[in-house]
């Protein structure tokens, strides 16, 4: 995590360090694998950034300026019925579908100890869907989100980039034991990029601070990247700076640091 801590709460700290940046007039918005559903909307969202629509959202798929969607990518139709091929086999691996705010999953999985631990985390709550409807919504999602384990994971996305190759899709890992298939060129750089260019930011007087694989590419855009202590090994290589892990407000400290002058942009 980057902005919640591993219990998937906002610290006091990091709540006043964001505080402190909106009052001395510095724009701070979410930039997020996330759909703009769930409980943390009500509980992180909307009372740190004054309920505003503005923001990156589901991996940079979904962008708002306001009440203005400038952005809304969607996978081929085709894709979601080759991921559910691929994961159907040797270890059944249990693929969900993003449509817009909306998280759906085969119906009859209601009780699964992966549909319960994502849930867990207070996002975009999933909902069943009977096969019928699941296939409509494979075919119009934004992206697809794969349930697995850590251990099968690995071998799980070497399958599905090769099934993927010539496809206009691309696999990336969010959490330890999950997948997410993207559009490909889809991301929270390019979405970070487009969000800029409609309020007439220049890239290179931004930071960005992030933890996963799938912040690289706004890292790259970005004039001041910061990875987090908790980040992946890919992501530290790419990142300018490091601060501390989301156990200890590394949000914060980076905050902090850039307000004092301690970072280059």
């Amino acid at each position: 995590g980057t902005l919640l801590n591993r219990a998937h709460r906002l610290t006091p700290k990091v709540e006043r360090a964001i505080r402190s940046a909106q009052d001395a007039g510095v724009l701070v918005m979410p930039a997020t694998g996330r759909a703009r559903s769930g409980p943390w909307v009500e509980e992180v969202l909307d009372p740190l950034f004054y309920k505003s629509r503005r923001g990156v959202f589901l991996q940079g798929l979904i962008v708002c300026d306001g009440e203005q969607c400038i952005l809304d990518s969607r996978l081929v139709p085709q894709i979601g019925q080759r991921v559910l091929r691929v994961c159907d086999e040797p270890t059944p691996a249990l693929v969900t579908a993003y449509c817009n705010e909306k998280l759906y999953f085969p119906a009859g999985f209601e009780d699964d100890d992966r549909i319960k631990r994502y849930a867990s985390y207070g996002e975009a709550q999933p909902e069943p869907l009977e096969e019928l409807e699941l296939r409509q919504a494979l075919a119009n999602a934004n992206k697809l989100l794969v349930l697995a384990s850590e251990p099968e994971l690995p071998r799980l996305r070497s399958r599905l980039e090769s099934a993927l190759r010539f496809r206009p899709a691309r696999v990336v890992k969010a959490l330890d034991w999950t997948l997410e298939v993207l559009p490909r060129g889809g991301s929270k750089g390019y979405g970070v990029s487009r969000l800029l260019q409609s309020i007439d930011v220049h890239p290179k007087d931004v930071m960005a601070v992030g933890d996963g694989e799938n912040d690289i590419e706004m890292m790259r855009l970005v004039g001041c990247s910061v990875a987090m202590g908790n980040a992946s090994p890919k992501l530290k290589r790419v990142a300018k700076y490091q601060v501390s892990c989301n156990e200890n407000d590394g949000v914060a400290e980076a905050i902090e640091r850039a307000l004092n002058g301690d970072f280059v942009f």
